[in-house]
Parts: structure tokens; C-alpha cells; sequence
């Protein structure tokens, strides 16, 4: 029912940064498909040092796609924020969003707009900075569907960004956007801090714009190396009809190579028996 993804990156990143499989396009490519994913949501700083076509090449050389293109880097890394007080800082971070636009329609994926949201200064005007996020977003998405690009807006907790946290909220403010590229990304890990039921949070996304999703479990382990219910979370999702991505972003723990195969194998495991247990 699902398609499988894992989140890589070709960035040298610490062991604390929740990207499951690193190194070039040819390692992370050639451990997906052993172990037996679909498709590769790839992380980058700065895309207009990568060629995207020798990327695609690569992968689809190994029966693999790439399901999503991440830039959460251009945040932690460069320092760009979508609602800088700076006007030249914040145009920068959207031409650079654009960059990674024309990245991910050469590889024909989806665009995840995440950590670059940057956060509300303590003690100003938060409805302020909402509304600037809502016009560089509209930017965005306009940009993204001259490319077919989709665009998903990842609910995040608060301690890494500090407005649209919860999976309502943020699936709120997507159907009143009115941005038809534009769908909500879900995260287990943030979940697991924001939301009171995490059942019903997924089953509120029933006949929404539910574009994307990240497993991992609450402690950033790979799906079932935490203390997460994700019988009762896959079971939500079919329960939705979303049929669309499931992809691994958690810690490379015990290994890299570890984590990738242990939470493979979780999630089509559970994946089965919610099937079995319906039929």
C-alpha cells in the first residue's frame, strides 16, 4: 500500500543530525536498494553545487526514485530564515528555496519547506511574522507549480521551530491558504511531543491535503526502537486512504546501515499485519 523511503544526505553531518544514511549518491543509493527501499528523500546545502541530473542517473540506475528533497541545512548551516527581520536576509532564503526548486524538478520530487521557516523572535508580534511566512510561502508555492513541484509543509515540534507545531494547526492554516501544490507533512517524532492523541491527529487529515510522512519513533530511533504505537499509527493512515510515502528520518543508530534495515523491516512488518488484521 505504501512506498518506502529513507532520508540521506551527501553532506559530512554529525551523528546527532536525525539523517539516517550518508556518504555519496552511489553509497546511499546502493544501500537503499539492498535493503530494499523505494525511493531516497535527500537532504542538501547549497543544490547549485550538484549536478541533479547526475544524481537521477545514479539512482534510477538502482530502481530507485527520489521522493522528496530537503533543505533544513540552508537553516542550520547558512543561517537562512524565511521570516527574517533583515529584508535582504529574507529574500536570500527564498531564492535560495527557489534554487532548491529547480533542484527537485530535475529529480522529480516533492519540495519540503521545514526548518527554514525560521523562529518568532521572543516578545514580538508572532501574527506579524505569520503573515510574512504566509506571503514568502505564497511566493514559494507559485514558483513550485511552474516547476510541478508539490510542496509539503512539515509540522514540526516546538523546540526546533516555534509556531505551526501541532498537526492541526498546521493542517489549518494549509486548507485556508488556498495554495493547490501545497499539502501538510506529518513527523512521528514531533508528534509524539505535540500532539494529546496521535490517532486522531492523523485521522483529522481524513479528506485534507495529507502529503508526506516521516517515521521514527519518540527517541529518534528508527520505528520500533522507541516506545510509539505504530500499529495503531499505520493503521490511522489506511483508515485516511493515504497511500503515498512513508520515509525513515531518524538518528544512524546502532548504525547507519543498522537503522536503515531494522526500520525497513518494522514498518512493512507492521504494514502486513494491519492488513492481515482487516481482512
Amino acid at each position: 500500500m505504501f512506498q518506502y523511503g529513507v532520508s540521506v544526505t551527501l553532506e559530512e553531518v554529525p551523528e546527532s543530525q536525525p539523517v539516517t544514511l550518508r556518504g555519496s549518491i552511489e553509497e546511499v543509493s546502493r544501500l537503499a536498494k539492498e535493503t530494499g527501499y523505494d525511493a531516497l528523500e535527500l537532504h542538501v546545502y547549497d543544490p547549485k553545487r550538484y549536478d541533479p541530473r547526475e544524481i537521477r542517473a545514479v539512482v534510477e540506475r538502482y530502481g530507485l526514485s527520489i521522493c522528496a528533497t530537503a533543505n533544513g541545512m540552508e537553516y542550520t548551516l547558512g543561517g537562512l530564515s524565511l521570516i527574517d527581520d533583515d529584508p535582504d536576509k529574507r529574500e536570500q532564503a527564498v531564492v535560495r528555496v527557489f534554487e532548491h526548486i529547480d533542484f527537485a524538478s530535475e529529480l522529480g520530487a516533492r519540495l519540503i519547506v521545514g526548518i527554514m521557516r525560521g523562529n518568532i523572535p521572543k516578545g514580538k508580534p508572532a501574527a506579524d511574522y505569520r503573515d510574512r511566512f504566509t506571503g514568502v510561502l505564497g511566493r514559494i508555492c507559485d514558483y513550485a507549480a511552474q516547476k510541478q513541484v508539490p510542496v509539503v509543509l512539515e509540522s514540526i515540534l516546538r523546540y526546533i521551530n516555534n509556531y505551526l507545531n501541532g498537526v492541526h494547526e498546521t493542517m489549518d492554516f494549509i486548507t485556508t491558504s488556498g495554495y493547490r501544490n501545497l499539502s501538510l507533512h506529518i513527523d512521528t517524532h514531533s508528534m509524539a511531543l505535540e500532539e494529546k492523541n496521535l490517532k486522531a491527529s492523523i485521522l483529522y487529515c481524513k479528506n485534507r491535503p495529507l502529503g508526506y510522512v516521516h517515521y521514527s519513533d519518540n527517541n529518534r530511533f528508527y520505528p520500533g526502537g522507541g516506545a510509539l504505537n505504530f500499529l495503531e499509527l499505520t493503521g490511522a493512515l489506511i483508515d485516511i486512504g493515504y497511500t503515498g510515502f512513508i520515509t525513515l528520518e531518524c538518528l544512524p543508530y546502532p548504525s547507519a546501515e543498522e537503522s536503515a534495515r531494522r526500520g525497513l523491516l518494522y514498518m512493512k512488518g507492521i504494514e502486513n499485519v494491519v492488513n492481515i488484521e482487516r481482512q
